[in-house]
């Protein structure tokens, strides 16, 4: 089974994940596995420095959650399903409904369904010696 390594810096909510360092492995999957959290063996003399995986046979991309040493040189990388950039193609192709859309506004329908509800408040509250170079901080809070 061909696994493919990365190093991704992405943050894990993005869709389009920026892979660096890449690596193509020879995995074998020596039980029964989860598709969504895969458990593969490889020969190697190191994996560190790889923190995201890409298996063809599943067409799926993975965070590598561990990566432990069986033996020298016998690798178990254990992964979690990146759901985002797994079905990044499907979920961009979705025809979405956003109101009060300032950028792009004819790529977005509109929809009687979405309300917004807009509170304003707002308390100022003096600093009497005003501030100074110590640091001072200003708390802004935002709820209904």
């Amino acid at each position: 089974m061909v696994i493919k390594l990365y190093k991704n810096i992405s943050p894990p909510e993005k869709i389009g994940k920026s892979l660096s360092n890449s690596k193509t492995m020879n995995g074998t999957l020596r039980d029964s596995t989860n598709l969504l959290d895969p458990v593969i063996t490889f020969e190697s003399d190191n994996l560190s420095g790889y923190n995201y995986m890409y298996i063809p046979s599943f067409n799926r991309y993975y965070f590598i959650r561990s990566i432990d040493v069986v033996r020298t040189g016998l690798w178990r990388v254990s992964g979690h399903v990146d759901v985002l950039e797994s079905f990044k193609t499907a979920i961009k192709s979705n025809k979405v409904i956003l109101s009060d859309s300032k950028t792009y506004p004819s790529d977005y329908l509109s929809g009687e369904q979405w309300r917004t509800t807009v509170k304003t408040k707002i308390d100022v509250v003096s600093f009497s010696s005003g501030f100074n170079d110590a640091g001072e901080y200003i708390l802004i809070t935002a709820g209904g």
